[in-house]
This record gives C-alpha cells, structure tokens and sequence, in this order.
C-alpha cells in the first residue's frame, strides 16, 4: 500500500507546522489571508479503450530504424517515449531511429490520442513490434561472432531474406471483471494567500508527491505533472465562461475577460517528487501514465482558497458552511469573505 509513503510525505513537507504557521499570519493580518489544503488521489487507469497500429521497419543498408504508431505528438513526449523504448528493446543507440507522423495511411484505425494512456499504449506496440523483430533476427544473429555491429546485423538478416518490417495491432482486453489496468496513487499540499479586500490570490507553494511506477523518463513526466496541474488551476481559479442568458452567446471570448494561467499563475514554490522504488508490474517496461491523473489534484489550490476566505469570514462574525465552487475567480473569493466596510479606516 502506498498510503504510509503518502502519510510520510505530509510530514516531509511539514504539514502540521505551516498549518501553525498560516493560523498566525491570519490572526495578525486582517485583510490578507491563508489557507492550506491536502488532497489525496487514487486514479483507475484503463487501457481498454485505446486501439493503435504500430510499425517498425529496420533499413538493411545502413541498420537505420523506422517506427510509426498511432498517437498524435502533441507535446506530450510520445514520440521521445516511443524512441526509447524502440532503443531499449532493439538495443540501439536512440540516434539510430526516426518517428513518422501519424497518418490514415500508415494507422487508419487507431483510435483517439487521450485518456492518458496513447503513450504507454503506443510503447507498448512498438515493443511489441521490436521483439517480433529480435525473434526473426536472433536465427541469424546466432550465426554471427559475437559483439557483431547492428548495421552488419542487419545487413545479414536481409541477405537471408528475413522481413525487418513488423506490425502490432494493440488493443488490450478488459482485466477480470471490468477492474482497471493499474491504480495511480499521489498526494498534494497546497498553500494560498489571497487578497481580502480585491480577492486577488496567489498559490505561494504546491508540493506533489506522484506515482509513476518506473517513470521512462522523468524530465517528461514531470513537465506533464507540471502542464497537468497549472491547466487544473485555471479551471478551478480562473476561466469562467459567461454567456448572453438569451442567446447563449459567448461573452467572453477573448482574454480581456476570459484569463487562463500564465506565467505569474504558477504556485511560487512548486516542488514535484516522483515515487521512488515503485516499479507496476501492470504497465510498460513497469512504468504509469502521467498527464490526467495529476490534474485531477489542482482542485486542492480550489480547497487552500477556500480555507483563505474561511478565516476572513470568521473574522467578520461568520463561521457557518458555504459552499465555493470552481472556478472561484477574483470577484467570487472577494464577496465571499464577507468584508465589513465599517471595519475600514484611514
């Protein structure tokens, strides 16, 4: 169970000792406040609903390898997943090998890039593809000295007329019943401080511990944890969509009135861990997906906002529920806090 990593983590990023400190800051500041919120996640990831068709092809005059698979490169790292792992398996040098684009000529079935799972799925068939590959190549292979070149490798196999073109239609069957692939687990600590008085905020620290089983690649991973996140801050702080109540017109169409994050939204201290030694035998070369998962977190910046207004409203006298719902934009933080104009002096 991971639970005691993510117990650990809290304590790592002193939890109970910021909370301490934030009820100070709020006893001493009457129109700025803070607050701090913990979430949790628990993510089913199912493979089921995505379909690819992957190619590799091995060039005999130079050993040079072509790959083509199903996804959409849309900078989430799938094409730089996909060539490591082609490396990997083939045990090439990453140099060797080009990605094609996506077509309906070369993957006319494959289903839509989404869901989190296109990368380890399309991963998965190009590995598949390379092992086809070293199982038609390894007859030939034990004919060779050892330590032979790849490219005299090749260049041996084609002389024996061995294909060095291989295919993989990837398309997993349901797990028994109906259970996901593998579970996704991490937790989230966020701090914020708004302005009472304007209800302008800030997300001044976010510490995300995360689960990427045995991450491919973590510069990736962590840039779509990262990606993953800010885009959740604004749905849940920022972008409000105003329609004409007669027409349905969108209002705020452009940026002057619809604010996504920028570079001035990104929490100030934003501190992402991966977790170490927790290799998912579910998943590809023991890896999990990053991108939806994390996202589903950002709701805790939601949460820290409203533990901010929380106190300016005990201030003002009211301690009672109210609800806060995302997206929680400056006009909404600051007539929540219920501020007493009465209180103001010059």
């Amino acid at each position: 169970s991971p639970l005691p990593t993510l117990q650990a983590q809290l304590t790592k990023v002193d939890v109970a000792g910021r909370q301490q400190a934030i009820k100070k800051f709020n006893a001493d500041n009457n129109w700025k406040k803070k607050g701090l919120a913990v979430v949790p996640l628990k993510y089913c990831m199912y493979w089921t609903e995505g379909y690819y068709l992957c190619t590799v092809s091995i060039f005999a005059s130079d050993g040079s390898v072509m790959v083509s698979q199903g996804g959409i490169e849309s900078g989430q790292g799938l094409d730089t997943k996909v060539a490591q792992v082609c490396a990997y398996t083939l045990g090439i040098p990453i140099n060797l090998i080009s990605i094609k684009p996506t077509t309906t000529v070369n993957s006319p079935n494959s289903g839509a890039t989404g869901g989190s799972v296109t990368s380890e799925l399309n991963c998965l068939g190009v590995k598949n593809c390379c092992e086809i590959l070293r199982k038609r190549m390894k007859p030939v292979k034990g004919k060779l000295p050892p330590g032979t070149p790849w490219k005299d490798l090749v260049a041996a196999c084609f002389k024996d007329k061995v294909n060095l073109t291989a295919q993989n239609w990837i398309w997993p069957d349901p797990q028994p019943r109906d259970a996901p692939q593998y579970n996704s687990y991490g937790v989230t600590v966020a701090e914020a401080e708004i302005d009472v008085l304007t209800g302008e905020n800030q997300i001044n620290q976010v510490d995300i511990l995360f689960d990427c089983g045995e991450s491919m690649n973590p510069d990736i991973d962590i840039g779509q944890i990262e990606g993953a996140f800010v885009m959740g801050m604004g749905y849940w702080l920022m972008e409000k969509m105003i329609y004409d109540p007669k027409s349905g017109e969108v209002l705020n169409a452009g940026t002057w009135d619809y604010k996504p994050p920028f570079s001035k939204s990104i929490p100030i201290n934003f501190n992402i861990e991966l977790l170490k030694n927790a290799p998912n035998p579910m998943g590809v070369l023991r890896s999990k997906a990053s991108g939806e998962p994390p996202q589903c977190m950002s709701c805790v910046t939601l949460f820290a906002v409203k533990r901010a207004i929380e106190s300016a409203r005990e201030q003002a006298g009211q301690s009672t529920y109210f609800p806060l719902s995302g997206p929680a934009t400056v006009d909404v933080i600051q007539t929540s806090c219920l501020v007493d104009p009465t209180k103001f002096s010059i």
